[in-house]
């Protein structure tokens, strides 16, 4: 079983076109934390695609990265993860949270949870497969039945899963209500195994509040690691009850990005990938979206930190 230490897990979640090297690189910048999950990869392309060539499959540094593998056929489950252990990762997760449907209507992601059968198939295969930790992220569910939760998570406690990251919303909560935190509590009081929250921390103090309302064994960290890739560094100094950093200069974490960009994917892609990026940055500006709507017209790297250096210079944010 994986047991953390004293002081909480702090996790990066897993988002599409952002869990990449450049963004970690970012927030290990100002001290990182302590895992982080890569994009989900789908089980059926993965066995095809090569590592350090493929867009999802580009890192230097895997010693604190758990792989996320996306499917429901347990034979490629496995072999996908059997794949990824030659790459030395902290641990592989499987995911069962994803709740969008051009997921679901594949039977992936959330829907798993509608078929914990099939789901105790899939995390039986890549258990038998592999030796590092596993994990699995899942949502609430499809409703609010904390019966079917409760036997749904002793299933993959069950089934030799090592620790659970629950995000606190059901498929029809989407990202439109308040996570619902109790549920995170409910699966904490019932599971001898280590349970991850998920879901609503935009502050250091939020991820206080989780783990002092859940008694949750470490907190993940999703869109506002975006808008503020030092948010790990915050929640570290509250733990730790010292005054919390000045946010630092937000033009530099931007230009930063960019080089980062730069230094692991094509000048193409570097780009299209800051334009995912940049609108959360921009959150932090009272202008963010004149700048947003600025740099979604320019097509280099250079142009992008021209704008960036020009708009600042010219108080526009």
């Amino acid at each position: 079983m994986v047991t953390f230490s004293q002081n909480p897990c702090l996790i990066m979640a897993p988002m599409v076109d952002l869990s990449h090297e450049a963004y970690r690189d970012l927030v290990r910048s100002f001290g990182g934390c302590d895992l982080f999950y890569s994009e989900m990869l789908n089980s059926r392309i993965l066995p095809s695609e090569k590592p350090g060539e493929s867009l999802y499959l580009k890192w230097h540094d895997t010693k604190e990265l758990i792989l996320q593998i996306l499917g429901n056929d347990p034979d490629l489950m496995k072999n996908a993860a059997e794949k990824l252990l030659n790459v030395n990762p902290w641990g592989i997760d499987i995911n069962m949270g994803c709740w969008l449907k051009k997921i679901t209507v594949h039977g992936w992601g959330l829907a798993l949870m509608k078929d914990i059968n099939l789901a105790q198939k899939v995390v039986e295969s890549v258990r038998g497969a592999i030796k590092v930790p596993l994990s699995v992220k899942i949502r609430i569910g499809y409703s609010l039945d904390k019966s079917y939760l409760l036997d749904f998570v002793s299933m993959l406690e069950g089934s030799g899963v090592d620790f659970i990251v629950l995000h606190g919303r059901t498929a029809l909560d989407g990202l439109n209500r308040p996570a619902r935190w109790e549920y995170i509590a409910f699966v904490k009081e019932h599971l001898k195994i280590p349970v991850i929250g998920n879901g609503d921390i935009k502050s250091a103090r939020d991820a206080l509040s989780l783990l002092q309302q859940t008694s949750c064994d470490g907190v993940m960290v999703g869109r506002q690691a975006l808008r503020q890739p030092w948010i790990f560094r915050d929640i570290k100094a509250a733990l730790n009850e010292e005054p919390l950093q000045d946010p630092p200069d937000l033009k530099e974490v931007m230009i930063t990005l960019t080089y980062l960009l730069e230094k692991y994917f094509s000048p193409i892609i570097a780009v299209k990938r800051f334009k995912v990026a940049f609108p959360w940055l921009a959150e932090n500006l009272v202008f963010g979206h004149y700048l947003v709507k600025e740099i979604g017209r320019l097509h280099s790297m250079d142009d992008i930190r021209l704008k960036i250096e020009k708009t600042f210079a010219d108080g526009i944010t």
